[in-house]
């Protein structure tokens, strides 16, 4: 059997098929502050190698310059580790963050949302949590190396959780492990986020294919899917990466 040695290749994978097949509209977008209004940094995409790497995003974040920022997510999440780093990247921003959810933040782009100085949500808006994913080719050793490190990765993603909501590691823990959803309000009564925006506020809806997660909720009725070719495109430059 082959092992991949890449510690990306074997941690992201699986996670990255999927999120290719959302078809959520491709965007990183950075608006210039303006007079006395704060710079605004467009997250709309997955995170990591198909999506918006850490190294496009701090780009982004430079261009921004010091001062106010607004980071507005729609994003199904991505890589791990592309994610801790636009956090860590996020915190050492020279002015504060305010992160609104403008249609999801599900997975890696749920803690990326915690960097935020306040965090708010559409109403309509939904986060969800859960276990780390990975994907590893080779013997028992491997299968157990990999899962050992995906439960440290668990453990620290859990850590950040309960620092933002005070709630307790193990009660996060559960909460991963169920994929857990939120709705803005939901999300508020258990502390990830400190309000939610006016309907008149939001910008996008979680437009998220169905089937993605395990257990996604349904969209409403009036939802918009995003076009297919977005999606496909995503699909074959993974498997062609992967073949």
């Amino acid at each position: 059997m082959y092992r991949y040695n890449a510690q990306g290749a074997r941690f992201s994978s699986r996670a990255l098929l999927a999120y290719a097949q959302t078809g959520l509209a491709q965007t990183l977008d950075v608006r210039p502050r303006a007079a006395s209004q704060p710079a605004e940094l467009l997250l709309y995409d997955e995170i990591g190698l198909w999506g918006i790497t850490a190294k496009a995003f701090t780009q982004a974040l430079a261009t921004a310059g010091p001062g106010p920022l607004t980071l507005r997510i729609n994003s199904p999440g991505g890589d791990v580790f592309d994610g801790l780093a636009m956090f860590s990247a996020l915190n050492q921003h020279d002015g504060p963050v305010n992160v609104i959810v403008d249609g999801l933040a599900a997975s890696a782009a749920s803690f990326l949302a915690l960097a935020g100085s306040t965090i708010s949500m559409a109403p309509n808006a939904f986060l969800m949590i859960h276990n780390a994913w990975g994907v590893v080719v080779g013997n028992k050793s491997d299968m157990t190396d990999t899962a050992g490190v995906l439960t440290k990765i668990d453990g620290q993603l859990a850590s950040l959780y309960a620092q933002k909501t005070g709630q307790g590691t193990d009660a996060i823990a559960q909460m991963m492990d169920a994929e857990t959803w939120f709705t803005a309000q939901e999300a508020k009564d258990a502390g990830f986020i400190d309000t939610i925006l006016p309907a008149s506020q939001n910008k996008a809806s979680p437009a998220l294919k169905a089937g993605v997660f395990e257990h996604q909720p349904k969209p409403p009725a009036n939802t918009l899917s995003v076009p297919d070719i977005a999606a496909r495109r995503r699909t074959l430059r993974l498997a062609e990466a992967e073949g």
